[in-house]
């Protein structure tokens, strides 16, 4: 039925709904003298209303209708049957446990229903497994084997997710709207996996996204699954059998009338279903809504606004909240953001469930939505929220560049002819900063939404061409956008502006303790854009001018003796590194106190060499005490505490406490996302390294989405030949050998070798672990001879003396059993024998 058809019959359905058994008769008999085939429709709509009443939709459990004992012990592949756990259109679902003896498991067997045991019943069961086959993600459920049994059954092996429907599980938690969102968005990440492989699932409903015990979501049953690739031309009777398979209250109206099916139908059903997390309730109506009622309403009514439906006292307390409070938490954003999704045509949707998710990420982060119309109104305020305290610290720079402006003219003050000198550039600065924050307003340049980068970028311009006969004042102001834009990560915007600091001091000020400034500034910045030469060069002449201007244990000594340090450990001098980071520690200590944040930080630089050293002991006593103290002294969301945590966390993996690990790394991440966002090397940092524990778990399908995922914000924001961006190469190329994909590990291997190659010494041990993970690459591409040199060429970098601890012994092991297996493989087992005895 499509939407013309529809809209002549449901007048007539209103009508007849209405109606007892014999007045509703008597009016079909009547309308089909005069028009047979509205009638026909309206008896066949009629009938599905009934079929759906009589099996009490929506009010049982489906494992009532099928339950069937004979099944119960039957083999099909390598599991048994155990119990039945759903049913639908396509079949049954069961509990299975694996019988063969090589391992023990449960999985979730499907078998294909007896009614559709014919061509088309089997064509269709066979799409699903290919489609399963193609969608490998850490939401989705994963396809486990496939297979037809010898009595002819087709049946599937799936994941066994044990959990909950979506709904209850956030129900049952009482979780928050927050919470919810941020569950919703690995819902959409899934879904998103799926329309990328050209895969609409088209029946997204709760029972259908299930979430474990632990927290994670499963997206299940792509069984009605449309392959967009292959649906061209005229429909056949599987795409129309397909398109009939659908859950009513889930279903867009498309669906309904039978109309294309698009990814806009996924949409759709994400609103409805983000619509229940939300409200509470269904968009169509309560659980007493008759299902042709509910029909009637997809097609025709728009659902009633997410916050005005919020009214349920049982609903809000399940979510945390009162009533009230929660209407106000639903109105306005997510009004706007559930009502585009839930829009009857599909080209008034959102254009991809991403753009759905991104504005879900959006409200989270406090920014303006995309799915609202502009108002300069909304956006400063959205603004203001999300940057209150970038522009705290804004007026905190204010104020001191200020303050620092009225010492200079307080030194001068004997000079009257310079006090007014200094009274105006003290002017002077105060009107480039209101100016700054005020007529830059990128409200007014291009309406586009005002950023701390769009501010910082009109600073730099600004201060160029307003400060340029103002040296002091342009070389303070230069420093401190160059600072603000490496905290951000933007270092190509970064150096320049902190090299003309350094240029002008050098002319203005000579040795100084703000040229000092200045230098350790810049060398932060050439270390985070891997000049570790140049980082060393900068930091040792900054160190050196602040031992000469405040003496040896001024606190502003400490911080250049440990970002020296940490430029020594990059290029791998770890005992000159360690020399540096505990003379920081001893002066921050002493000046500063024990429970100083900034003497917290030391003890975390000095715990993760420890580690890297193999004093696991020795890392963990000092990296608990940083993480305490950072704790109290910056707050539990401070990037401070992030990076305390994800250092712990690299001593739990050590450790094989793998569980601990990732979750240290897990909130980790959330600080990160929280305080620098989620396009900050930081942040695909942490990635990275939850991706490690991950693996080391034995998740590895989502241990390489997670590693991928760390590269795809890595890259652009360092660049390829970064060696952060190398390392987390080296990473991923270890999950895809364990995956059995050692064409795939190669060629990230091969790069990130070139990229070490450049930056480290040709003795690094890191370099001999990427070799020797390279000649495992090949190994599994039985290319023996090409193996051989890596291996020993990272033989001779990874020594490995008896007793030794820390990473590069650790992987000077590995690298022996790699060679012991290459000859092995190689039919060499004299030369396998050898290596084998000096393990």
């Amino acid at each position: 039925m499509n939407s013309a058809r529809w809209r002549l019959v449901s007048p007539h359905l209103d009508q007849v709904l209405e109606l007892s058994g014999e007045e509703r008769q008597s009016y079909l008999h009547e309308l089909a003298k005069t028009d047979f085939t509205l009638a026909t429709d309206l008896m066949v709509l009629l009938g599905e209303e009934q079929a759906l009443h009589d099996e009490k939709y929506l009010e049982h459990d489906a494992q009532d209708l099928f339950a069937d004992s004979k099944l119960v012990g039957q083999t099909f592949g390598a599991y048994a049957l155990v119990e039945p756990l759903g049913a639908g259109g396509m079949g049954s679902v069961w509990l299975a446990r694996r019988s063969d003896g090589h391992f023990e498991g449960t999985a979730a067997v499907k078998l294909l229903s007896a009614a559709l045991l014919g061509p088309e019943g089997a064509a269709r069961f066979r799409r699903e497994g290919t489609i399963l086959a193609r969608l490998k993600h850490p939401h989705i459920a994963q396809l486990i084997d496939a297979g037809i049994s010898g009595a002819g059954q087709p049946y599937l092996v799936l994941e066994y997710v044990e959990g909950e429907p979506i709904d209850r599980w956030c129900d049952g938690r009482s979780l928050d709207v927050p919470s919810r969102l941020r569950l919703f968005l690995d819902v959409l990440a899934a879904v998103a996996h799926a329309h990328s492989n050209l895969v609409v699932h088209r029946d997204l409903k709760p029972s259908n996204v299930m979430v474990s015990k632990d927290g994670r979501v499963k997206l299940l049953d792509f069984g009605i699954a449309k392959l967009l690739a292959t649906e061209t031309g005229a429909p056949t009777q599987l795409t129309r059998d397909l398109g009939q398979a659908f859950t009513p209250a889930f279903a867009a109206p498309e669906q309904i009338l039978g109309e294309t099916i698009t990814t806009a139908t996924d949409v759709y059903a994400l609103g409805a279903l983000l619509y229940l997390l939300l409200a509470g309730r269904h968009p169509a109506g309560g659980p007493g809504t008759k299902p042709a009622e509910m029909l009637r309403a997809i097609l025709e009514t728009d659902p009633m606004g997410l916050s005005e439906a919020a009214h349920d006292p049982r609903a809000a307390e399940q979510r945390g909240s009162t009533p009230e409070r929660l209407r106000r938490e639903l109105r306005g954003d997510l009004d706007t953001i559930v009502a585009k999704a839930l829009k009857k045509r599909p080209e008034e949707r959102y254009g991809s469930v991403t753009a759905l998710a991104e504005d879900l990420r959006r409200y989270l982060a406090e920014e303006p939505i995309l799915a609202r119309p502009d108002s300069l109104a909304y956006r400063a305020a959205k603004f203001a929220r999300r940057n209150a305290r970038s522009l705290a610290v804004a007026a905190g720079a204010v104020l001191a560049i200020t303050a620092t402006i009225a010492f200079y003219g307080a030194r001068l003050a004997e000079e009257r002819d310079r006090v007014r000198i200094e009274a105006q550039k003290s002017a002077q600065v105060s009107e480039f900063l209101t100016g700054l924050l005020t007529h830059a307003d990128p409200y007014e340049a291009d309406r586009r939404d005002p950023t701390v980068s769009s501010l910082l970028d009109a600073g730099a311009t600004r201060v160029r061409q307003d400060l340029a006969q103002q040296p002091e004042v342009e070389r303070q102001m230069l420093n401190l956008l160059g600072r603000i834009y490496v905290r951000r990560g933007a270092y190509e915007q970064a150096l320049p502006l902190l090299e003309e600091a350094v240029a002008l001091g050098r002319r203005t000020l000579g040795p100084s303790r703000e040229l000092a400034q200045s230098l350790n500034d810049l060398g932060v910045a050439w270390r985070q854009k891997a000049q570790s030469d140049t980082a060393r060069a900068t930091l040792e002449e900054a160190l050196a001018m602040r031992r000469q201007v405040l003496g040896d244990k001024h606190p502003e000594v400490a911080v250049t003796e440990s970002e020296l340090g940490r430029v020594l450990s990059d290029q791998g001098h770890l005992e000159e590194a360690e020399a540096h980071f505990r003379t920081a520690l001893a002066i921050r200590t002493e000046a500063l106190g024990p429970a100083d944040h900034e003497t917290a930080t030391s003890r975390s630089d000095l715990g993760f060499l420890l580690r890297s050293k193999g004093d696991l002991a020795g890392a963990e006593r000092l990296l608990r005490q940083a993480l305490e103290t950072t704790r109290k002294t910056r707050g539990p969301l401070h990037p401070d505490v992030g990076t305390a945590l994800a250092n712990l966390a690299l001593v739990a993996n050590e450790r094989g406490n793998y569980r601990a690990a990732e979750a240290m790394y897990r909130e980790a991440l959330a600080i990160g996302r929280a305080s620098v966002g989620k396009n900050h090397p930081d942040y695909a940092q942490r990635l990275a390294n939850l991706a490690g524990a991950l693996r080391l778990e034995g998740k590895i399908s989502e241990a390489a989405a997670t590693a991928e995922e760390a590269l795809s914000v890595s890259r652009p924001a360092l660049g390829p030949d970064h060696p952060a961006v190398a390392r987390q190469e080296v990473g991923l190329a270890r999950i895809y050998l364990d995956q059995g994909r050692p064409a795939a590990g190669e060629t990230l291997l091969r790069h990130a070798l070139e990229v070490q190659q450049r930056s480290y010494s040709a003795e690094d041990w890191r370099i001999g672990s990427t070799q020797s993970l390279l000649g495992a690459a090949e190994i599994g591409l039985s290319r023996f001879a090409e193996a051989e040199p890596h291996l020993l060429r990272a033989y001779e970098i990874l020594k490995v003396t008896p007793g030794s601890e820390g990473q590069q012994s650790r992987e000077g092991r590995e690298n022996l059993a790699r060679l012991v297996a290459l000859y092995e493989a190689w039919g060499r087992p004299e030369k396998a024998a050898a290596y084998r005895s000096s393990r």
